[in-house]
């Protein structure tokens, strides 16, 4: 299943929306399984934190989470392979959105994503429901998967398909005028029980253009197939850092949490940890330093903001630890960020 991974041409596509945004892309350099040749790779596996952190950019820029619905406008077929495909190949879009949600895998994590399809006669629905993260992020994913159910459907029947719905567990946005400008509808609930985006039957029943006998059958056959080549880029102790480091930036990095993320106990992450000669306080401890001399060197936040950020009570506290690390002040590391590490010269 590659739970805790996305497909990388998913990360490609998020990627891409991060630069176009005119976002420097410094902070994701010492991202692993977000080197270009990596995200080249169509087998290669992204870690969800990576994602995540991703994700957390694009909500930093206008228009802020709803930017999860309107990067995938005018995104055609086949940005995001097979799953696309399986979508518009069945003989209607009812059966077609129903096998594309159950190989999610091929594009998505499908341990934090739940896709679930309702039908009444009358209307076919699609609720969503991801991780608990940063909200900002949450509302972002959360309005993508409801967006990329609106785009594929339009795509595949070569026709607007306007939900007859779109409810968000949300509260209204500042965008609320271009998220129904976007989706074709006003009928847009927020504060509502489940995310979801509701069709008329009638529209979900018609023949797809391109159905073709047999099609959809051999690319569901691809579609495991190229799931099970495909291999995650981070091992289990990078995919931790991973973890760590995105829990980190959520001010949610205690043991019990990040083993949650990482669907185990917290004993069995400490064991896990101590059959790699490490711990839990080793590497909070590195994982604060890496994040605090970043911020420190890379951006003008003031002490007590970059404080918070890596999980210090005040700036107070942070000073003390930058001296540990590094021998000096946070006011001199910004001064001479070039110098890495090591105790002040005498």
């Amino acid at each position: 299943m590659h739970e805790g991974t996305i497909s990388a041409r998913l990360a490609r596509f998020i990627t891409a929306s991060v630069r176009a945004s005119g976002t420097p892309m410094w902070r994701f350099e010492r991202f692993p399984d977000l080197a270009p040749e990596v995200l080249d790779d169509d087998l290669a596996r992204i870690s969800t934190p990576s994602a995540l952190a991703l994700w957390e950019q694009l909500t930093l820029t206008e228009p802020g989470s709803a930017i999860g619905a309107l990067i995938t406008e005018g995104t055609p077929l086949g940005t995001f392979g097979v799953w696309d495909y399986l979508i518009s190949t069945g003989d209607d879009l009812a059966g077609s959105l129903k096998v594309a949600i159950d190989h999610l895998a091929c594009i998505g994590d499908a341990g934090a994503e739940k896709l679930r399809v309702i039908e009444d006669g009358r209307t076919f629905t699609v609720r969503h429901a991801t991780g608990s993260w940063v909200p900002d992020v949450v509302e972002a994913i959360d309005l993508f998967a409801l967006a990329m159910i609106a785009t594929r459907a339009s795509a595949a029947t070569q026709r607007p398909v306007v939900p007859l719905q779109v409810t968000l567990t949300h509260r209204p946005p500042r965008t609320y005028r271009r998220l129904a400008a976007f989706f074709g509808t006003r009928n847009i609930v927020f504060d509502a029980p489940h995310n979801s985006i509701t069709f008329a039957d009638n529209d979900v029943r018609a023949r797809l253009p391109k159905a073709t006998p047999g099609l959809q059958q051999i690319l569901t056959e691809h579609a495991v197939l190229t799931l099970s080549a495909s291999k995650p880029v981070l091992q289990w102790h990078d995919r931790f850092r991973a973890t760590l480091g995105a829990a980190l930036r959520e001010d949610a990095a205690s043991l019990d949490r990040v083993a949650q993320r990482l669907a185990m106990s917290p004993r069995t992450l400490q064991r896990r940890l101590a059959e790699h000669g490490t711990s839990w306080r080793e590497e909070l401890e590195q994982t604060r330093h890496q994040q605090a001399m970043e911020l420190l060197r890379r951006t003008d936040l003031p002490l007590h903001s970059i404080a918070t950020r890596v999980g210090y009570s005040d700036a107070r506290a942070l000073r003390r630890a930058v001296r540990r690390w590094e021998g000096r002040s946070p006011n001199l590391v910004r001064r001479d960020p070039v110098r890495v590490g090591g105790p002040a010269e005498a």
